[in-house]
């Protein structure tokens, strides 16, 4: 469906974000170059590359974010987002971790970064061009496939399955407006990139992302989904 976010992985939620940020026209971040680019597709390239073949460099629509250098996948940034807005941030960390299947430790860090995004952002005059492109959010069960899931693939699946159900009874209409108006600004935000101790914090974030163990720091910080 177009005009629809979609989060269930990350291949969904890359090309979503492209389709809002450059509107089927991406713009090299570094030089501005709109032509000379192209899509990164080896086995061992992230999800979500480009290059530009006119200052050589690589890059992603993360660029210039809270999003930018994260080793948190983009679709967990984008659950996390809706989780917070629908709620109006009084998740716990211990109750998103439980959702998304991340350390307590990682859960706290996408709250911290999301509420400073947003209060950040909170002053930015007009709108933009790309605030008319997404209307609303896809929330629909994880897309058959005939073949075997790909390596990956099950951790989104049981990921997206525990998000559907915490915002099953949700005013769809309504979190979704909240949730896009949020994406809206933090992707306006361009410059917030993450500093050097953001970046070490990543790297030690990724080795627990997949840590489905509750309990920790941060546990009973506010109200959870219930």
């Amino acid at each position: 469906m177009p005009n629809a976010v979609r989060m269930h992985d990350e291949q969904a939620a890359f090309l979503s974000l492209e389709a809002l940020v450059w509107r089927g026209a991406p713009v090299c971040p570094h030089c501005g170059e709109s032509s000379r680019l192209g899509r990164l597709s080896g086995l061992s390239t992230p999800i979500g590359m480009w290059k530009c073949y006119a200052c050589r460099k690589p890059f992603t629509v993360r660029h210039g974010t809270i999003f930018q250098n994260s080793h948190v996948p983009m679709h967990v940034w984008l659950q996390a987002l809706y989780l917070l807005t629908a709620t109006g941030e009084r998740v716990s960390s211990q109750r998103l971790g439980q959702i998304l299947g991340v350390s307590v430790r990682t859960a706290w860090h996408l709250k911290t970064k999301i509420s400073a995004g947003l209060e950040s952002a909170k002053e930015l005059p007009g709108s933009w061009l790309g605030e008319s492109a997404m209307k609303r959010v896809l929330r629909e069960p994880f897309p058959d496939s005939p073949a075997p899931l790909q390596p990956g693939q099950a951790v989104c699946k049981a990921r997206y399955e525990r998000f559907l159900a915490a915002t099953a009874g949700a005013a769809q209409h309504l979190d979704d407006t909240i949730f896009l108006a949020a994406l809206n600004k933090l992707l306006r935000s361009r410059g917030a990139g993450a500093d050097p101790a953001s970046e070490m914090l990543e790297q030690q974030l990724e080795l627990s992302l997949f840590d489905e163990s509750a309990g920790g720091e941060g546990g009973a910080d506010d109200e959870g989904l219930r």
